[in-house]
């Protein structure tokens, strides 16, 4: 198949260019910057922010998958930063949505990522692709991000929004912001750590994409997590174990409101016991639902 790929630099976007490219399947990648004719897939340009995309040169597209969406993490949110945020996914899904239901052939999938942080902080609640939005930032760009994939579904285009949960993976993501301080002995539980954090491996993360593609009768939100979410001092712990160095140092609520502000509540202390039960349902395989497995492979 032709595949459309936005977002195809960041992590989850490299490997899955990596993995279709290796199963034959032609890429076009969408970049924002100069297009690099030497590069190992075929690349358009456009700009989401400005409504630029002449779509009339990529010729037909069978699947389309947005990943695109600066980082929510890394720095305190202002206004203009949240602007950022809530710019990259909603104008760009907005603007690929449209562009696709013009075509002549448009595309017979949209995959479009989002994120658990649709759930808000919902405490021990179990969540499935059935519950609704929580409350916050984030749950307010995801309520927007997901909708703006209207002009699509209009067009007769199936559209999955993937909510992704946090990414296991040595190359990039939470794991390589945790793994430094614990090596150093400087790990420990967030807040109180009995937050939820739903997690999957990259791979798997990859393979739910594929497997979304082959299956016609699967749309709308879809909880691309493993089925074994686990509490942030869980999660600590079994860094701790795995790398044999004492998860001591705790970083405390107020702490972490005073030097990383909202964003620090809502990425780090909110709690989403989220379950992937459209994948339940249809019979997904991970290769990876022990989360001290992966991290063993990964940390190691």
């Amino acid at each position: 198949m032709r595949i459309l790929v936005s977002g195809g630099s960041g992590l989850i976007g490299q490997e899955l260019i990596t993995t279709l490219l290796s199963e034959g399947h032609q890429v076009v990648q969408l970049v924002r910057r100069n297009t690099n004719p030497g590069a190992r897939s075929q690349e358009f340009s456009w700009d989401p922010e400005d409504g630029i995309f002449k779509h009339n040169g990529i010729g037909p597209i069978n699947i389309a998958i947005h990943l695109g969406g600066s980082s929510i993490a890394g720095a305190r949110w202002n206004t203009k930063r949240k602007l950022l945020i809530r710019n990259s996914r909603v104008l760009s899904t907005q603007l690929l949505s449209a562009s696709l239901a013009e075509m002549a052939n448009p595309p017979k999938l949209l995959i479009v990522a989002s994120a658990m942080g649709f759930y808000g902080d919902r405490g021990d609640k179990p969540l499935n692709e059935r519950s609704g939005p929580g409350d916050g930032f984030l749950s307010d760009t995801a309520v927007e991000w997901e909708s703006a994939t209207k002009s699509a579904k209009k067009a007769g285009i199936r559209v999955v929004n993937a909510r992704f949960g946090l990414i296991i993976s040595r190359n990039g993501g939470l794991l390589k912001t945790l793994k430094i301080p614990f090596r150093f002995a400087l790990g420990g539980r967030i807040g109180d750590g009995r937050q939820w954090w739903p997690w999957i491996s990259l791979d798997d993360a990859v393979n739910c994409l594929s497997f979304l593609i082959e299956k016609d009768d699967i749309s709308g939100a879809v909880n691309v997590t493993s089925p074994s979410p686990v509490r942030n001092s869980e999660f600590t712990s079994a860094i701790s174990n795995i790398l044999s160095k004492p998860a001591w140092v705790n970083l405390p609520k107020p702490l972490i409101k005073v030097i990383l502000g909202q964003m620090g509540i809502e990425t780090m202390l909110h709690s989403q016991r989220a379950l992937p039960k459209v994948l339940l349902d249809a019979e997904f395989r991970w290769r990876y639902e022990n989360l001290e497995e992966i991290l063993r492979r990964e940390l190691m």
